[in-house]
């Protein structure tokens, strides 16, 4: 028991930390400050690439938009797929604007698979002025060749220094099993 004393007294200090953590720290308090810090980038961002803009902004509860047409509320379960993707991807690129200390690098795949062509084509315009403006390099997956195609049109003004596409094809026969 002797033994025992300081390890038990080690693990109720960590569980209180833990405990701590949970609830000073949590994750959905993370999220929360994310979003208020950065709710001014979100509603300008998504005004940008979200049409037509039914909205005027983030709601009381910043996971909630406000409709221009009535002021209530509309929750995320309450918008289209396509609102919602375009709301993720206005809070992604506020908190991307804000990184100081990183490099100024934008990785995306797939961003806009939800969405319909006039917004993909708003998100697209606001990509390049992130390249010209922002200075950001973007690395943009996607396995739709249309929408392929569209990007390295809206950014084939870049040249062959600054736009490259790698198409990547995977291999479809059989696998060799290991020996």
């Amino acid at each position: 028991l002797t033994e025992l004393r300081p390890r038990m007294k080690r693990l109720s200090e960590a569980q209180s930390v833990l405990g701590n953590l949970r609830t000073e720290h949590s994750l959905n308090g993370a999220m929360e400050s994310a979003l208020r810090q950065n709710r001014a980038g979100i509603e300008a961002i998504f005004s940008r690439i979200h049409s037509p803009a039914e909205f005027s902004g983030l709601g009381s509860k910043l996971t909630r938009l406000v409709r221009k047409t009535n002021g209530k509320e509309a929750t995320l379960s309450e918008i289209s797929s396509g609102q919602r993707a375009a709301f993720a991807l206005s809070i992604f690129l506020a908190q991307n604007a804000e990184l100081t200390a990183a490099p100024p690098v934008v990785l995306i795949d797939d961003p806009i698979a939800h969405v319909d062509d006039l917004n993909s084509l708003s998100f697209l315009d606001y990509l390049r002025e992130l390249v010209l403006a922002g200075g950001r390099q973007i690395y943009f997956a996607t396995a739709n060749d249309k929408l392929a195609t569209l990007f390295e049109r809206k950014f084939d003004f870049l040249g062959a220094d600054g736009f490259r596409r790698f198409n990547l094809r995977r291999e479809t026969g059989p696998v060799a099993s290991p020996a």
